[in-house]
């Protein structure tokens, strides 16, 4: 339960899409829900970290999921604070203030009662991510505070916050004046290299198209949200040699197979003419065919990429995919605090 001497925040200026969002729920596909939580796991696990709370899992892995946050997307919110705490900004190119003097991003900052947070415009990326000490009361849904914004389950009233929307914090001490440096940070490129495992139909595809995939420069358009990214780039073909039940059983189209599960990261190719990489509130099921799917450490990067902005995809094997993760996950050990691990979610 939480404390009687509740800490506040109001929110005076909401942005355009900000929600509360912890690292999700995985392993509900199978009644229709899928993930939610950050499209930047990353940078919200580093938040948490930064002000000492539980950062929570890397995306669809069990766990502890982990304090809350909020998430918002293009500008930040502006927020007062009835209560001292600790916060951390990270994500997207940001120039927070507060009382109008400039803070730092990515470190553990005291903040007053009383204060006025204005996070402002994201310069590079896209999205950011505001950690507090204790973490975001709200009601758990299936074992997660994460915002499921398509549907509106879970995280403050199932929505994005509005303009003097009230959030209650679980009352602990946070960590002050711990840093993290750029280095450690997810990565803001104009251009974006997406390592892929390919898969689970590219062999749908004939060789060419497969080279095309791998070599091309895909750009991001506007029609993107947090049900999947779309791509646009060279038409990719198929084979000719598909299995004639998936023309009874799926569709004539030859992009067109039997439904089967959707992973986040997934890359859908409807008749070839597009790319749908799939986002945190992808569907469960679908039935194009998915030429590759994006590793887990490189979804916080596509969590970041602006519409306009373009990608290419690196195959790798599933081994070197594994230790990519390793990697990204050694980057986060670095920086728990000593006593982090004994702490718990309420």
């Amino acid at each position: 339960m939480a404390s009687n001497n509740r800490k506040t925040v109001t929110v005076v200026r909401a942005g355009p899409q900000t929600a509360v969002q912890d690292t999700g729920r995985p392993g509900y596909l199978m009644q229709g829900i899928p993930q939610a939580g950050p499209q930047d796991s990353f940078s919200l696990r580093l938040a948490n970290l930064l002000v000492g709370n539980l950062p929570g899992p890397p995306p669809l892995s069990c766990g502890d999921v982990g304090d809350a946050g909020l998430e918002f997307i293009m500008i930040g919110p502006t927020l007062e604070f009835a209560s001292d705490t600790v916060i951390a900004i990270t994500g997207g190119e940001t120039e927070p203030k507060i009382d109008g003097t400039a803070v730092p991003v990515r470190e553990g900052l005291a903040v007053k009662a009383g204060s006025r947070l204005e996070v402002g415009p994201v310069k590079r990326g896209l999205r950011g991510y505001i950690a507090f000490a204790g973490g975001i009361d709200v009601p758990l849904f299936l074992g997660s505070r994460a915002t499921q914004l398509g549907i509106g389950l879970g995280g403050f009233e199932g929505r994005p916050l509005r303009d003097g929307d009230t959030l209650q914090l679980f009352d602990q001490d946070g960590v002050v004046g711990q840093q993290a440096p750029e280095e450690v940070a997810t990565r803001l490129p104009a251009e974006a290299i997406l390592h892929v495992v390919m898969g689970p139909q590219d062999a749908m595809f004939d060789d060419a198209s497969k080279a095309a995939f791998l070599e091309a420069d895909w750009k991001l358009q506007p029609v993107s949200n947090r049900m999947g990214f779309r791509f646009s780039g060279p038409q990719l073909t198929f084979t000719d040699d598909r299995p004639s039940y998936f023309d009874r059983d799926g569709g004539a189209n030859p992009s067109n197979i039997v439904d089967d599960i959707i992973p986040f990261g997934g890359i859908q190719c409807p008749s070839g003419a597009e790319l749908i990489l799939m986002g945190v509130e992808h569907p469960t099921a679908g039935g194009y065919a998915k030429i590759a799917t994006v590793i887990s450490p490189d979804l916080s990067i596509v969590g970041q990429l602006r519409p306009g902005s373009t990608a290419r995809f690196h195959a790798v094997s599933v081994e070197e995919a594994i230790a990519r993760n390793a990697e990204v996950e050694a980057r986060l050990d670095a920086l728990v605090p000593a006593d982090t691990a004994s702490r718990r979610a309420v």
